[in-house]
C-alpha cells in the first residue's frame, strides 16, 4: 500500500492491514525492516513493523488480488514468497533493519 498525504507510517500500516485482510491492528511495535526496492519503472521503500496485538480473522477483502489467507511458521513458508515480504522476514530473522539491494 501507499501512504496517504500527511499519514504516519504506523497509521498507514494499520490501515493497509485492515483494508487488505479485515484484521484490526491494536498495537504496532517497532520497525523491523526497511528496504529500498526498484523495478524498471517504479521505486518503493518498504517498511515492516512488528505487530504485537490484533483482533479479527483474516478474510479475503480484495478477491481480484488475493484468493485466500493462511498463517505459516516463518521457517516453513510456501514458495514463492512475495519479494518485499521475503526481505522483511529475512531482515527480522537476521535482526538486520535496513536492506538496500
Amino acid at each position: 500500500g501507499k501512504l496517504h498525504f500527511k499519514e504516519g507510517l504506523k497509521e498507514a500500516g494499520k490501515r493497509e492491514v485492515l483494508e487488505e485482510t479485515g484484521i484490526k491492528i491494536k498495537e504496532l511495535g517497532e520497525s523491523i525492516s526497511v528496504s529500498n526496492d526498484s523495478v524498471p519503472d517504479k521505486h518503493f521503500v518498504t517498511i515492516g513493523f512488528l505487530c504485537t496485538g490484533f483482533e479479527g480473522e483474516a478474510k479475503v477483502m480484495e478477491p481480484d488480488e488475493i484468493v485466500d489467507w493462511k498463517w505459516f511458521d516463518l521457517n516453513n513458508l510456501p514458495s514463492p514468497v512475495f519479494p518485499p515480504s521475503e526481505k522483511i522476514i529475512k531482515n527480522y530473522l537476521s535482526k538486520k533493519i535496513y536492506q538496500d539491494d
